[in-house]
């Protein structure tokens, strides 16, 4: 796998920005199942869709940052491995929150498993945020990636 992304150092930003985008547009759609209770159908299966394509995406934009190489700060080693850690657990959240979305499109669950859905979309956006943060930091205050100073291979 380290082979076949090599060559292209620009894809882990390429790829990270549109899962992070449909999970945070998940939560606002189950917000709006909620809120709207006579046509919740149709954005419980926009939930659902969104949700999955999210932690598909995220699943790829994890496997095309694996670790840093080159002459990267010792500093930067630290903030990628929090980085990694957040997008691990930002991709369990997310696959958990979806498997259980499924159970609550097949099964008649109850009022219960949406407001769990919810606490665990929001717990997710906190991770999200969290991830995006060291990221962020990564690039701008360590150079990493896109900057060129101990570019992300995997």
């Amino acid at each position: 796998m380290k082979g076949l992304f090599e060559g292209l150092p620009s894809l882990h930003p390429l790829l990270v920005h549109f899962p992070i985008v449909l999970l945070l547009m998940a939560l606002i759609s189950h917000i709006g199942a909620l809120l709207l209770k006579k046509h919740r159908r149709p954005f419980t299966v926009l939930t659902f869709g969104l949700l999955l394509l999210g932690t598909l995406g995220a699943l790829a934009a994890i496997h095309t940052a694996t670790h840093i190489s080159g002459d990267a700060d010792e500093g930067a080693f630290a903030v990628f491995e929090i980085h990694q850690r957040f997008a691990w657990i930002s991709f369990w959240l997310a696959s958990s929150t979806t498997v259980l979305h499924f159970v609550g499109l097949r099964k008649d669950t109850g009022a219960w498993i949406n407001y769990l859905i919810l606490i665990l979309l929001i717990s997710l956006s906190v991770t999200l945020f969290i991830t995006g943060h060291h990221g962020a930091r990564l690039v701008y205050q360590y150079g990493v990636g896109p900057m060129g100073n101990g570019i992300l291979i995997n």
